[in-house]
């Protein structure tokens, strides 16, 4: 029953709290129309907002954090961990959509004292193409205990990166049509939600923009991954700088974020106003 009940998030229908409808209107607010491009720091905001935005009680002791630059910051984890979802107390956000009547928001008295995190770092691990540099990098974050994984893909193809053998990543496509299975039933058929048959990538195909992610149960969980993720992110003779990095302190510490919605701000590149700069991924490099 818990299997099915978690599955259900997921359905194709407007109601399921994580189902692709769900995550194609997040997207509208977004600016990203159905059938647009979505890369994976987009994905990752898409991915934030519907946890948030989930009403759900058994989704109520979950939430999830992006990082900000290539940069996370502790204090906003710890806090994340420790803070209630905002809207759970009262009715849902104005940037949510429509949830049945019977699926109300849990109550002050209901909510956990501390939620589980899934931290969400976009990064861009080279420039047209996947910086071989990174390859035994890739190969460390995916051998962590905490890691679930890694959004990303072929140049104009998604998919999900779940671990690596050799010198070839391991991956689930889901790039096929299948039937449409009603997870309002209590017996609906789980087959279509797994991947029977991973496949296998060289990393040197691996498009360089990406979205790791982390599993982070509790502040002392945090800190077990911010120091093992601080021996794996030290820059190598080759490597001048590091993949992504940890900060003390909050994001609005470091004038990030304050006043800005960062799914639809201009990202603070400077630009030759003479020069137009195109890019395939979300990142724009200097």
């Amino acid at each position: 029953m818990y299997h099915r009940s978690l599955v259900s998030w997921f359905g194709d229908t407007s109601t399921a709290q994580l189902g692709l409808h769900r995550l194609v209107w997040l997207g509208l607010t977004m600016g990203k129309r159905a059938g647009d491009w979505y890369g994976p720091a987009v994905v990752a905001h898409i991915l934030r907002k519907a946890v948030e935005n989930a009403m759900d009680p058994a989704l109520a002791d979950i939430t999830a954090y992006v990082s900000q630059d290539c940069t996370v910051y502790s204090a906003d984890v710890i806090d994340s961990h420790r803070a209630p979802k905002a809207g759970q107390t009262t009715a849902e956000t104005s940037d949510a959509p429509p949830s049945p009547q019977n699926n109300q928001p849990a109550s002050a008295s209901t909510l956990p004292d501390s939620r589980a995190v899934i931290i969400l770092i976009p990064v861009r691990l080279g420039g047209e193409k996947t910086n071989p540099e990174y390859f035994e990098f890739t190969k460390s974050i995916l051998s962590l205990e905490y890691c679930i994984g890694i959004i990303g893909g072929k140049p104009k193809q998604a998919c999900y990166f779940v671990g690596f053998q050799d010198d070839s990543l391991i991956y689930m496509d889901p790039h096929y049509c299948q039937s449409f299975v009603d997870v309002s039933t209590s017996d609906f058929p789980l087959q279509s939600y797994h991947c029977p048959s991973p496949k296998k990538m060289p990393f040197s195909k691996m498009d360089p923009s990406c979205t790791i992610g982390f599993y982070s149960r509790n502040v002392q969980d945090y800190e077990k991954i911010s120091q093992e993720l601080s021996k794996v992110l030290q820059p190598s003779g080759k490597e001048k700088y590091p993949a992504f990095t940890f900060v003390q302190g909050r994001g609005r510490d470091y004038e990030l974020s304050a006043g800005l919605n960062p799914e639809k701000r201009e990202w603070p590149f400077i630009r030759d106003p003479k020069r137009t700069v195109t890019t395939a991924g979300d990142f724009v490099l200097l």
